[in-house]
């Protein structure tokens, strides 16, 4: 794999999943942190549309979150191995990148309580609905079988922090509950989050 750079803010947001990507392979990138604004200014003129995260592959940048993501998930093998398997995953992913990982947004940064207590009642009634789809779709211990995949690591972000945020168990969904705390016992996904480096929010 190329020698990579992610450019992102200090905090989790839309980089984390890219940064357990890489920490579930343990494949070293350069992880570059802004720690405040005046830095990010600086950088952004580098980047395709103003925003992070970027990541440099080969002295290009490129950006959008969800196309990193993928593009990293693939360069390590995360991606499934026919096309088949990866429309799978993409479903999965999408499931929650598209449908639900807005509505968490909105809980965080909406503007009044209104629109945040809105935002996590539509969020509530639409896990109830993915939850179940989610638990038919695991095919052994993975979704992939007995092969960890962006599906699988993308659902464990999910499971291991939104879901508490929100009060939601696992508990009436074994297979999904299996594969979340396998993901957390796994030895570098353990090792990246205990890290004192890890972004803690």
């Amino acid at each position: 794999m190329a020698d990579c750079k992610l450019y992102y803010f200090n905090t989790k947001g839309r980089a984390e999943l890219i940064r357990l990507l890489y920490a579930f392979k343990n494949v070293k990138f350069e992880d570059i942190r802004f720690e405040d604004k005046n830095k990010f200014e600086a950088f952004k003129p580098k980047t395709p549309f103003g925003s992070v995260p970027v990541l440099e592959v080969n002295g290009v940048y490129y950006a959008q979150s969800m196309a990193i993501t993928r593009y990293v998930a693939r360069e390590l093998g995360l991606m499934g191995s026919t096309s088949l398997q990866a429309l799978k995953i993409d479903m999965i992913v999408d499931a929650l990148s598209t449908d639900i990982f807005p509505l968490l947004k909105e809980i965080v940064w909406g503007a009044t309580d209104e629109i945040k207590n809105a935002a996590k009642n539509k969020v509530v009634e639409a896990i109830k609905k993915t939850l179940p789809a989610f638990e038919k779709l695991v095919s052994g211990d993975y979704f992939l079988g007995s092969e960890v995949s962006l599906a699988d690591i993308i659902v464990f972000t999910f499971g291991n922090e939104a879901l508490p945020m929100l009060g939601i168990s696992l508990d009436d969904y074994p297979k999904l509950d299996k594969l979340v705390k396998s993901l957390k016992n796994n030895e570098n996904i353990h090792r990246y989050l205990t890290s004192p480096d890890t972004p803690k929010k």
